[in-house]
């Protein structure tokens, strides 16, 4: 039975969270494509995307549906593991730098291949750059407390 619950709130999660970011973010990206969000022009500039060889409304599409579920997955782990903040935090940081680095390269790969830019692979170096940055944010973050 709490497997059961565990699932609703997740779905319900996700379902209002990509609600709020589909009609926040994602419409507006339709009719104004020089409006995106930051995960996505992040992609587009690391991996040196050409935007008119994709379809970028349909990129949008794509990120705002990886961003819905690391942040219901996120919300999902808060809610069964509520016993102790500080690890809570700790521990909720690290996953969702990590989920999402590895989730928005496997998207930025994936259309840098659909574009066929065969330019120089000045994206591992941005990916790795901005790799580091994320952890010094993260350490940052630590020693603030």
């Amino acid at each position: 039975m709490n497997i059961v619950k565990i699932i609703i709130e997740f779905v319900l999660t996700f379902i209002i969270i990509y609600l709020l970011y589909f009609f926040g973010i994602v419409r507006k990206c339709k009719t104004d494509k020089k409006i995106a969000p930051a995960e996505v022009n992040l992609i587009l500039y690391y991996y040196d995307i050409d935007v008119k060889k994709i379809d970028l409304y349909q990129m949008i599409k794509v990120v705002s549906i990886v961003t819905t579920l690391i942040l219901s997955v996120i919300i999902t782990i808060i809610s069964i593991f509520f016993h102790s903040t500080i690890i809570l935090l700790v521990f909720c940081t690290l996953i969702s730098i990590l989920v999402a680095i590895i989730c928005y390269r496997i998207i930025g790969r994936h259309y840098e291949k659909k574009s066929q830019n065969k330019q120089k692979n000045w994206h591992k170096v941005y990916a790795n750059r901005l790799f580091l940055l994320l952890i010094k944010l993260y350490y940052a973050i630590l020693n603030l407390e």
